[in-house]
């Protein structure tokens, strides 16, 4: 008869080494997305206004009107009172005395007339 053999002893598998001693693998490679997908809104290129945001040469021909309009009244305005303001105080400042209108709401609203006039006017040449 034959010797029985020794049973083999058991044998762990080789591990791998830990991370840290792992020889460094090279970077991915970036690879675009398929065409069906976009990209993030970052990454993708600039684009021309939509024609919805876009000015017309007709519409900008209506601010510039309507802005030099806006500054003429605004001007008559303020000066209707501010002359009106003059006027009162030097009729009042007599010899007789009186009383004088300072006219503060007539130039408030021609202020703001010009202030939006001009805004629209800067608005027609952008």
């Amino acid at each position: 008869m034959t010797e029985p053999q020794p049973a083999p002893h058991y044998q762990r598998p080789p591990q791998p080494a830990p991370h840290y001693q792992q020889p460094p693998q090279p970077a991915p490679q970036y690879q675009q997305p398929p065409p069906d997908q976009q990209a993030p809104h970052y990454q993708r290129p600039a684009q021309a206004a939509p024609h919805y945001q876009q000015v017309s040469d007709e519409q900008r021909r209506i601010w510039d009107t309507k802005g030099k309009r806006g500054m003429g009244f605004g001007a008559a305005w303020f000066l209707g009172g501010l002359l009106l303001t003059l006027i009162t105080y030097s009729n009042a400042s007599g010899p007789g005395g009186g009383v004088y209108v300072v006219a503060w709401g007539p130039m408030l609203y021609g202020a703001y007339r010009l202030i939006s006039g001009y805004l629209m006017f800067k608005k027609s040449q952008q």
